[in-house]
């Protein structure tokens, strides 16, 4: 009996061991988290089918400029410019929205307009929080009352009906706004306010605040003051609810070289720190040749900052790259700048990123070889004991057809979204009919590949110990 005793003691243990060795599931990364915890994430190994959006072309050829958020349930929501002209000014802004993962989507239809007077729209901006999605854009005078605000509406119902009120106060032409939500509910939107809508003109960085969940907004804060030419900022929050900021500026003589500054707010946005340089390896951060790009911000949960910008620091001004650097101490000192893309050939502009839990950061941006650009998805993975080691991924073409460079605006907005599963949902500017459209696609991932699914890896525990019971049984009787 005792011989029994250890032989059933031994089989088990070879089979936990066994067990736990096994690959359950391939095709999906286990990693460890930022808080500890670990979980699968998807691989993706492309993307699914193009999916037109502006379907609308009966007033309004071109559509360019797109800004996506996913709510609670997993609605998908795209805003986008509509315009006369590939690269001419913004005259209305669209939304639609998917219900079923992006498999199919709503008709667009026009954002309300905030005066009774006839306005332009444009530089959609989107954002979901609580039970409400919340749409900012500015609008302009053409007909009627003389107007220059940025607008945030809110809808409650999903998008059936919106609330548009004023966001800003400012006194020239508001531009280029981002919007962030606290885990509070606050509303936070930075913009432009330009006194020359080119931007070739004094320029002042301004913050407005809502605390009533978007129905008043105030005016708070003046992070530059009026000088050419601080534009294109962009805004962030920490996981302490701390605003960060960071934003272009260009050489006022040449027009042709900049660089990034990064700010950051302890208490809400009322006052903020002295601006702290992010490239000091060179003054190049400017807009691709006509193609402007605002540099964008983002913080993972351990509040590393990552900045993600295009530039011309490797070859002058005729060749632009993504680059991308981060901070653990919110901008006192930078990592080296990593270049995200690996063709060195063309242009690469126009980034966007978002950060999944783990830390993993999903990269989106446009490239352009001969004459030709569409855009491209790549990650990047952190490793080491200081997560200093950048890992990138494969680049995976995000379009399944390229545009002609003779359109020179797919616009400063470019969206990337991660749905709760941690897959990138993509909308981008699109030039492949003849005119500038909006696009749609989301990840697809890896198979799952089960050499031993977790049921049958259960099923054979519950037969083998049901053996083992027989086995001593039967040595006891003995």
């Amino acid at each position: 009996m005792r011989a029994a005793y250890k032989f059933s003691s031994l089989a088990v243990s070879l089979l936990l061991i066994t067990i736990s060795g096994l690959p359950l599931e391939t095709g999906w990364l286990v990693v460890s988290s930022a808080n500890g915890t670990t979980g699968p994430l998807p691989e993706v190994v492309g993307f699914s089918e193009n999916m037109l959006l502006s379907t609308d072309d009966s007033v309004y050829p071109h559509h360019v400029e797109v800004s996506m958020a996913i709510s609670d349930n997993g609605t998908i929501f795209a805003g986008w410019k509509n315009a006369y002209t590939h690269n001419g000014i913004g005259v209305r802004v669209s939304v639609s929205k998917s219900v079923d993962e992006g498999a199919t989507w709503t008709e667009p239809y026009d954002m309300p307009m905030f005066t009774s007077g006839v306005t332009g729209q444009s530089d959609p901006w989107m954002a979901w929080y609580g039970n409400s999605i919340y749409y900012a854009y500015l609008e302009y005078s053409i007909e009627g009352p003389d107007l220059s605000q940025i607008t945030v509406a809110r809808s409650d119902d999903y998008g059936v009906s919106w609330t548009p009120v004023t966001a800003s106060h400012g006194g020239f032409f508001a531009d280029k706004e981002t919007m962030a939500i606290s885990n509070d509910g606050t509303v936070y939107v930075i913009y432009s306010d330009t006194d020359d809508p080119t931007g070739l003109g004094e320029c002042t960085l301004r913050l407005t605040r809502s605390t009533d969940g978007g129905s008043t907004f105030q005016e708070i804060s003046e992070i530059t003051e009026s000088s050419r030419w601080h534009h294109g900022p962009y805004i962030t929050l920490s996981n302490q609810g701390h605003v960060c900021i960071v934003w272009l500026w260009i050489e006022p003589e040449s027009m042709e070289w900049g660089n990034l500054y990064l700010s950051r707010s302890l208490d809400q946005g009322e006052t903020f720190e002295e601006w702290r340089l992010v490239n000091d390896d060179g003054n190049y951060s400017t807009a691709a040749p006509g193609k402007f790009t605002i540099p964008v911000i983002r913080l993972d949960n351990n509040d590393r900052v990552y900045v993600l910008w295009a530039d011309g620091f490797e070859y002058g001004p005729h060749s632009f790259d993504v680059y991308l650097r981060y901070s653990d101490d919110y901008g006192e000192t930078w990592s080296d700048r990593f270049r995200v893309n690996p063709t060195t050939e063309g242009n690469q502009w126009n980034p966007e990123m978002a950060i999944d839990s783990s830390g993993r950061l999903h990269i989106a941006y446009y490239d352009e070889q001969q004459e030709q650009y569409r855009p491209y998805y790549r990650t990047v993975n952190f490793t080491g004991v200081e997560r200093n080691t950048p890992v990138f991924g494969d680049p995976i073409a995000i379009a399944d057809t390229t545009t002609s460079s003779s359109f020179t605006r797919p616009g400063e907005y470019f969206s990337i979204q991660l749905d709760q599963d941690g897959i990138p949902h993509v909308a981008w500017s699109d030039g492949r009919n003849d005119e500038m459209d909006i696009y749609y696609a989301h990840g697809l991932a890896a198979e799952s590949t089960e050499l031993f699914p977790a049921e049958v890896v259960i099923a054979l525990v519950g037969v083998f110990l049901l053996a083992v019971i027989v086995v001593l049984a039967y040595a006891k009787k003995r």
